[in-house]
């Protein structure tokens, strides 16, 4: 901050340490590593098929043989309810020749069968073949060999993850501190209010740092600064919960809007120190962000369509008894509405600026010490995949 005397504390690289300033300039990732091709193939089985990812809210899929399609990088999965109401991910890929089973983004697979639109393999929702029409038999054919690709699929907080990868860890190594420190928010019981899907045209990368770091906030977002006061100068460094003696909401402020006033309840389990907690932001990379608010949520779920692109879905998240309507909903949205907005265009400048052939890589201030913890994850990851090789 302006005028700080702070001393820098020690630098910390694990993506989920203990937020401190860096200590000297530290050197970004390699500005190829933002648009090449190859890279972006690399990162693709790194950081893409080898992670949990979050790719739905639970209540997109409310019943059995409701399903949705979603695209993970090159990949298509199919997400669904089985009979028992569990939930169930495949590879959209028929396993006779290779076909897409589904075309649309949703729907349902009426009777409790997936046909293949090709040659009308059927299966039953937990992925097992069932019917072979046309088809001569021959003796070395057992339908029990040719079930549906599975994909790893779990919940957490109503969102729905899933892992491309053998062998999955745990989900819970994914979340860290999440479940526990949002518990009395009952992320699992919210519900859509608002969503809205924005094409980027920007690596994700970019959009990760960018939500890592708040230094661009004074002249980028004057309507959040408003309201989160502390970010009018420092950026990020300098929130530091409830403390007294450097205020960081606009007076009287419940609730992050463009006025800071609240039109609905505080969610019913929090404490008073949760109430008081205007603003949380949290992240489980590679994609899902989180704005958690006493009232609501603004969630991010981002995915790349190609080395420059991006595909977000940004959901406003509510309690059902509380879901505001019309103009009460639109004064809910509109903060992160105009923020995200603002976000997406700024991450679309520094890739354009990117291209230049001088620009090798940036580098990270003090403040920026979480864009740093990221690009040291990514750095690490990479690390270690080669190790695996």
């Amino acid at each position: 901050m302006k005028g700080s005397k702070t001393r820098l504390a020690p630098r910390k690289n694990k993506l989920n340490a203990e937020r401190a300033p860096l200590e000297r300039l530290e050197r970004g990732l390699p500005a190829a590593w933002y648009r090449d091709p190859d890279h972006h193939a690399r990162e693709l089985e790194v950081f893409w098929y080898d992670r949990w990812i979050a790719v739905a809210r639970a209540e997109e899929l409310s019943s059995p043989g409701e399903y949705r399609v979603v695209t993970i990088g090159t990949q298509s999965v199919i997400l669904l309810r089985d009979t028992g109401h569990r939930l169930r991910a495949f590879h959209n890929t028929c396993r006779h020749r290779g076909s897409i089973l589904c075309d649309g983004e949703a729907g349902r697979f009426e009777h409790g069968r997936i046909t293949c639109p090709y040659h009308s393999w059927t299966y039953n929702l937990e992925g097992r073949l069932e019917v072979t029409p046309r088809r001569m038999p021959t003796p070395d054919f057992d339908t029990g060999n040719f079930s549906l690709f599975p994909v790893a699929v779990q919940a957490w907080g109503g969102f729905v993850f899933v892992h491309l990868g053998n062998n999955p860890p745990p989900l819970a190594k994914t979340l860290g501190e999440a479940p526990q420190r949002f518990k009395n928010h009952n992320l699992a019981g919210l519900r859509i209010g608002k969503r809205i899907i924005a094409d980027v045209r920007a690596n994700w990368k970019l959009i990760a740092e960018n939500f890592s770091e708040c230094l661009h906030c004074p002249p980028v977002h004057p309507e959040f600064c408003r309201v989160v006061t502390s970010y009018r100068e420092g950026g990020a460094w300098g929130l530091r919960g409830n403390e007294e003696a450097s205020p960081e909401y606009k007076p009287g402020a419940t609730t992050l809007t463009l006025d800071g006033n609240s039109r609905i309840p505080a969610f019913h389990n929090l404490d008073e120190t949760q109430r008081r907690a205007l603003y949380t932001p949290w992240m489980a990379p590679p994609n899902l962000f989180l704005n958690v608010h006493p009232d609501y949520v603004n969630a991010h779920m981002m995915f790349p369509t190609g080395p420059e692109t991006v595909r977000i879905i940004y959901d406003w998240l509510f309690e059902p008894e509380h879901m505001p309507e019309s103009a009460d909903l639109d004064h809910y949205v509109a903060l992160w509405d105009v923020t995200n907005a603002q976000d997406a265009r700024n991450c679309e400048w520094q890739q354009q600026g990117m291209r230049s052939d001088k620009f090798k890589n940036g580098v990270f201030v003090p403040q920026e010490f979480d864009c740093h913890r990221f690009c040291e994850w990514v750095r690490e990851g990479l690390r270690a995949a080669k190790r695996r090789r």
